[in-house]
């Protein structure tokens, strides 16, 4: 009795130890995942930095006329950066009445590098305008693509007619745009009627849109890997074929398109991603339901071939009864 019972104990012992097996694996497996969706987000907290806040130095405020310059926003293919302009009239105009505050005129004119003179702007003629300024990049370097804009001069008038006078003006650039780090470079120009307050734009995606980008590329190109993976070993026979598995291979098939679409600051159509990555994403993932056909091809080919087993003699005939 004492023998036959110690077999049954030695199963009883083992399954504790593959449910605790079981349960470490499982509690390691959440561990590792929230801890690496803790660690996404505050790596995505520290390289996407704040907007700044729109500030003003004291002498701005009490002293001199400022010109604020609030980015709005930044399209790529057109390379046209969207500005919004206002004024900020200083002490003493607003002690001279709001009717002389009320109605600036900003005067911008855009500059090469070396100073010369590009274009002048049409004159701004209220408190609040919004301008589009050429901001010269290449889209087509996604995510590596960056925008420099020209050199902008800004002129301020107060009155009307012979009223009119040029009133000095330091520029204040505000705001910020989501995905984007924007320097601005402060300069004054020496233009034929007199020096110019300017500033240029220099633009760049943030350290945080390229983790989310390379982020989505990384899951591109696993679905194809994957894809490829269960395609060939149902080819080889080592894994059962299973019918369904083909809508799997069409949704991801799918899927590429949308998930191209949805990178932050998706590039245009045919840049260097396109035939890098998703040109050959959309290959391999045809070239595995190629892989898959030819699996189920193979499979039902052998059971043709297979011969059929012989009728059972004892069975009764179609369209005979049984007496």
């Amino acid at each position: 009795m004492q023998r036959e019972s110690a077999p049954a104990t030695v199963a009883k012992s083992k399954k504790p130890r593959s449910s605790r097996a079981l349960n470490a694996t499982v509690l390691t497996t959440l561990a590792v995942v929230i801890a690496v969706y803790v660690g996404a987000l505050v790596g995505y907290r520290l390289l996407e930095q704040p907007p700044k806040p729109f500030e003003f130095t004291e002498s701005s405020v009490v002293e001199e006329t400022a010109v604020i310059l609030r980015l709005g926003k930044m399209e790529t293919v057109e390379n046209k950066l969207t500005v919004d302009v206002l004024v900020h009239p200083d002490r003493d105009l607003l002690d001279a009445g709001p009717e002389v505050a009320a109605n600036p005129v900003v005067r911008l004119s855009s500059w090469t590098r070396d100073g010369e003179l590009i274009h002048m702007h049409d004159d701004l003629k209220s408190n609040a305008s919004t301008v589009e300024f050429t901001a010269v990049g290449d889209p087509d370097h996604w995510p590596l693509d960056n925008y420099i804009s020209n050199t902008i001069g800004v002129e301020v008038f107060f009155g009307d007619g012979p009223d009119r006078r040029s009133v000095p003006a330091v520029i204040v650039v505000a705001g910020a745009i989501n995905g984007w780090d924007v320097d601005s470079d402060m300069g004054v120009l020496d233009a034929p009627w007199g020096p110019v307050p300017s500033v240029s734009f220099h633009l760049e995606r943030t350290r945080g849109a390229h983790a989310v980008d390379f982020g989505i590329l990384l899951v591109l190109m696993v679905l194809p890997g994957t894809a490829l993976f269960v395609a060939i070993e149902m080819l080889l026979n080592r894994r059962k074929f299973l019918p369904p598995f083909i809508t799997w291979y069409a949704a991801m098939l799918f899927a590429v398109v949308p998930l191209r679409n949805i990178l932050p600051g998706a590039p245009p159509t045919g840049a260097w991603i396109d035939v890098a990555v998703i040109l050959w994403v959309l290959l391999a993932l045809s070239a595995a339901m190629v892989v898959y056909l030819a699996a189920w091809w193979r499979q039902t080919r052998e059971e043709e071939l297979l011969p059929k087993p012989d009728p059972d003699p004892s069975a009764p005939k179609a369209g005979t009864m049984k007496q």
